[in-house]
């Protein structure tokens, strides 16, 4: 991969966080009810159970919690039924798909049955394969999807903001007539 392609890259991952997710993200912060009130809209039980599993393990509980305390998998599935296109949904459900056939195919079970050493081998593979994979603009891999989401909804959710981030809802005071003599120069 030259530099060139390297910066276009980059470009289409930063600019593909920036999109409707983030706004969501901000909207859905506010709602009320735990993982009980939870009832998936796209995502089917089965489904839900998986995208609670794989985003665990993308951000696993250590010291801080991690994404299924967080409720990342209510985050995706607002984010497919409200904001993702036709296309991305699809994309989505057929790389959960995928994940479950790989699973069968390789280890004779279940994803969620496999142990956790052939889940990670798993995961592994389609991260590979998705980093390898050219990047169309329209059609990203489901790993990087699945990742995407999983750090934009852990990291927006009051969990990711106040435990693993640190955050200051007032950083200090604000005078705004202090003498500038006081203060030295303006900031940018």
């Amino acid at each position: 991969m030259n530099r060139r392609e390297a910066i276009k890259r980059v470009g289409l991952l930063f600019g593909g966080v920036l999109y409707a997710p983030a706004v969501a993200g901000l909207l859905s912060g506010c709602r009320s009810g735990g993982e009980a009130a939870f009832t998936p809209r796209t995502l089917t039980p089965e489904q839900n159970d998986l995208v609670i599993h794989l985003t665990e393990m993308i951000i696993p509980e250590t010291d801080t919690p991690g994404a299924k305390a967080a409720g990342v998998n209510q985050f995706v599935d607002l984010i497919l039924t409200d904001w993702a296109p036709t296309e991305d949904r699809d994309r989505f459900l057929a790389g959960l798909a995928d994940v479950e056939a790989r699973s069968q195919a390789a280890y004779q079970v279940a994803f969620l049955e496999a142990t956790p050493e052939q889940q990670v081998a798993l995961l592994t593979q389609l991260e590979d394969e998705a980093l390898a994979a050219p990047a169309p603009p329209d059609a990203q891999p489901f790993f990087l999807m699945l990742k995407q989401l999983t750090l934009l909804g852990y990291y927006t959710s009051e969990i990711g903001a106040t435990q693993e981030l640190q955050w200051l809802a007032a950083p200090g005071r604000y005078d705004g007539c202090a003498p500038l003599e006081e203060v030295g120069r303006t900031w940018a």
